[in-house]
């Protein structure tokens, strides 16, 4: 019977063909889109989960108040911090520190014969030497166990070292040079490690000692609780859990650091955040890392199981479609004998042959939008065909669907009556009108709030990339400055660089600094106006720039004079800008020009500067400070003419190579380096315009099998007034309403939820876009357009139909 079942169902899905395509590859296309989902989220998840002991490895994190005030939750420690925990906390089996080279370092290899290979590398952490005991990598050549025993040691990921090996090329006991950066020196190549995976919260491409860095003299006057620059890792014993030692971590604070919180009236929260849980939870201070929200994660989710449930609202509504065509089959199959389970068994059982081959056909198309969606990340997805859950996950999916979607169709085809079938009154015995209406009414609500949530995503990365930042970003070049520089002639070079920069045509203006926008600061603290108790400290940032630095990026002032190098007191002051006047409690802009502030030493306020965008649109404005110095190594700012870009980015690098031998040339425009700040919102933009567009062409198969259905349903009406004289334009007028009902009453449902939705989502961003019309009247009428053109096309084709061929039999 089940032979008999299956050459049936074949047979139907041949005889309609374009029905039966329809309905696999609208079925198809939502199973792929929650395959993709699925793999992303499940990469999402894995992050960290490579390491052999992730279950017992912790990162410590500092919540900090003062005066009663939470000033945020800080990754950064001081350290002494980590040596302390091992000695003080009988749980922690041992601990690393990593310290990330701020600014890179020009690294060189001299090879025997040729040219050395020299090249600038960012990737590079300062690590103890339990770091590769903790963490897992797999080691490509050497030892991890005492790669980093010693303090000339160095480790090179695959990447790095095919820059400066040669394949075949034996890279252990190799001799790298650092030149700049914190720790300068010749370096042996103990180890060499596969790149490190793309899940991973800690991203590195160099290894270094912390011997080194610690032998700084800030660290050597410091008793290591000063200077918070370091991430700090505990490994707990496997007997124990992380309550047991985070109970002890109050009485360890109070040991080490309670004089200093008594002084400012502060109180520090230690705890151990589980690695595991670090890429997931978002809001930490200094985080090395991008990071994601989990509720991102519970939304894609949500997205996958929308899109499913059209694809299935799709099959439904198409085969309830055809139940017209196939009642006089069911008429005269329960005439014969047949029982209704029997055809329900038989409508099922297309339902389930329907579903897998849709489920075989979602795979191949999962496996192409895969590297769609790696483009758009950055990483490379791929489906494991060894992995036991990814055939769990495929037929789930095929069973669910074949239950979900064939059961209602099964039950409104086998319950015709025999005598209004075979009496050809069919379309009495066609129920459940009312709920396809509904399923399409859920169709257009999740198609409104999909095209909404597109166009107010891309609509706020627009504002955040046209706004204006305050500062001169357009046309603006950065260079990095030279890490290789003779000793004791470094200043006097710098300078020459940039004096013969400035004589460059096409070059309109040249500044160092210590930083550049969308780079971060140079210096981090607590600071207060002085005359206000200690107490009173807040934080700010500083960045330390010369005196052209001002002019070059056109920055505003409002009170003062910018720095300027023939007056030792401005050089010696600070330019603040208006959130620090708000924060320190100095006044306006003139009231401010009498105080001074506390960094440190005491110094002078020479300026105020109006607030600028130094960061990302997404944090509102905070007290920001510059500091003066004559010349940076750091960073050049070259403002340029566009009319002949090219030819005076090559005379930029003539003159820099000339005056800085030995060193690369690297350089980036400041535009695009200041939008890579939302290249996280990006990202979510473009993921979710693709699951988007992939849902609204489902729901179109969907609106079709039901206009499809409509104009059936129809025809003899159709007959009936096209021979009383209606036009085809009236006819698809009126036919056409009920579907703009039900876009009405979607734009009902779905508006208030666009609105919450978008108004949650917008609130993450300090400058955001108003909630405006625009916002809803544009997806409504989108929506609209789309559903009409839909419907109408097939409306269309049915108000044209013959009358004489619909009405001949009557």
């Amino acid at each position: 019977m089940i032979k008999n079942y299956l050459l049936i169902a074949f047979r139907n899905l041949m005889k309609r063909k374009l029905y039966s395509f329809i309905n696999i590859f609208g079925l198809a296309i939502g199973v792929a889109v929650c395959l993709v989902i699925l793999k992303y989220v499940d990469f999402e998840l894995s992050y960290d989960s490579y390491h052999k002991n992730a279950q017992n490895v912790y990162r410590t994190t500092t919540t900090v108040y003062r005066q009663g005030e939470l000033r945020g939750t800080s990754v950064l420690s001081g350290y002494a911090q980590a040596p302390a925990l091992l000695a003080d906390i009988p749980e922690v089996k041992r601990y690393t520190r990593t310290h990330p080279m701020y600014g890179g370092a020009v690294m060189s290899y001299a090879r025997t014969e040729g040219e050395p290979s020299t090249f600038y590398e960012e990737g590079i952490q300062i690590v103890d030497s339990t770091f590769l005991d903790m963490f897992t990598y797999e080691a490509i050549d050497g030892n991890l166990s005492a790669a980093l025993d010693k303090p000339s040691s160095i480790v090179l990921t695959e990447k790095v070292a095919s820059r400066y090996f040669k394949p075949g090329e034996e890279p252990i006991g190799k001799v790298i040079k650092i030149s700049g950066g914190w720790c300068p020196g010749d370096y042996e190549v103990t180890a060499v490690i596969e790149n490190v995976p793309e899940n991973s919260h800690f991203l590195f491409e160099v290894l270094l000692p912390m011997h080194n860095l610690l032998q700084n003299p800030q660290y050597q006057d410091d008793k290591g609780w000063g200077w918070n620059n370091f991430i700090s890792y505990v490994e707990l014993h496997d007997n124990t859990t992380p309550q047991q030692a985070e109970a002890k971590l109050a009485t360890f604070i109070e040991k080490y650091r309670g004089e200093d919180l008594k002084r400012v009236n502060g109180k520090d929260i230690l705890n151990f955040q589980p690695i595991l849980d670090i890429h997931l939870h978002p809001g930490m201070n200094y985080e090395s890392a991008a990071t994601m929200s989990v509720n991102t994660i519970y939304f894609f989710i949500v997205i996958s199981i929308f899109i499913l449930a059209i694809a299935w609202v799709n099959y439904i509504n198409l085969s309830t479609a055809r139940a017209m065509e196939r009642a006089r089959e069911v008429g005269i199959k329960k005439a014969v004998g047949a029982f209704r389970s029997q055809l329900m068994s038989q409508f099922i059982l297309e339902s389930v042959l329907v579903n897998f081959v849709s489920v075989a056909l979602a795979l191949v198309i999962a496996i192409a939008l895969l590297p769609v969606l790696g483009s758009i990340v950055g990483k490379e997805f791929a489906f494991d065909f060894t992995d036991p859950r990814l055939y769990l996950i495929l037929f789930a999916l095929f069973f669910v669907g074949a239950i979900v979607s064939g059961a209602y169709p099964a039950f409104i085809l086998s319950s015709f009556r025999i005598t209004e079938v075979l009496k050809g009154k069919s379309e009495r015995a066609v129920g459940g009108f009312s709920l396809r209406k509904a399923l399409v009414v859920f169709q257009f609500v999740s198609s409104l709030v999909l095209i909404a949530g597109t166009f107010a995503i891309y609509r706020q990365l627009i504002f955040m990339r046209n706004m204006d930042k305050g500062l001169t970003m357009d046309q603006m070049v950065i260079v990095n400055g030279p890490a290789v520089m003779e000793e004791g002639t470094g200043r006097q070079r710098l300078m020459t660089a940039k004096d013969e920069m400035k004589k460059i045509p096409g070059v309109l203006s040249v500044a160092t600094s210590g930083s550049t926008p969308g780079a971060g600061h140079n210096w981090g603290g607590q600071f207060r106006k002085v005359g206000a108790p200690v107490e009173d400290n807040k934080s700010g940032s500083v960045v330390w720039i010369d005196p052209d630095f001002i002019d070059t990026y056109n920055v505003e002032m409002l009170a003062g004079k910018k720095f300027d190098i023939t007056l030792k007191s401005s050089m010696t002051g600070v330019i603040v800008n208006e959130a620090a006047l708000k924060v320190y409690g100095l006044g306006t802009p003139e009231q401010a020009m009498s105080e001074r502030m506390v960094l440190g030493d005491t110094t002078e306020i020479v300026g105020v500067m109006k607030n600028f965008h130094w960061n990302s649109l997404k944090t509102d404005h905070t007290p920001f400070m510059f500091k003066a110095d004559t010349i940076s190594g750091r960073a050049f700012s070259i403002h340029i003419n566009t009319a002949d870009m090219s030819n005076t980015l090559d005379a930029i690098e003539r003159k820099y190579k000339e005056v800085f031998p030995g060193n690369p040339f690297n350089f980036y425009f400041l535009d695009d380096f200041f939008d890579k700040q939302y290249k996280d919102d990006k990202q979510f933009g473009n993921i979710f315009s693709l699951f988007a567009g992939l849902a609204i062409v489902i729901a179109c198969l969907g609106l079709w099998g039901l206009a499809s259905f409509t104009t059936t349903q129809k025809l003899k009406e159709i007959g009936i007034r096209k021979v009383l004289g209606a036009s085809v334009p009236s006819i698809m007028t009126l036919l056409s309403w009920q579907f703009f009902k039900l876009v009405l009453i979607a734009s009902v449902i779905g508006l208030p939820l666009t609105w919450y939705g978008l108004n949650e989502w917008l609130s993450g961003f300090a400058f955001r876009i108003p909630l405006a019309v625009d916002l809803f009247i544009v997806p409504t009428v989108i929506l609209t357009i789309i559903a009409i053109t839909t419907v109408g096309l097939q409306i269309f084709k049915g108000a044209n139909v013959n009358p004489a061929k619909i009405l001949r039999s009557e």
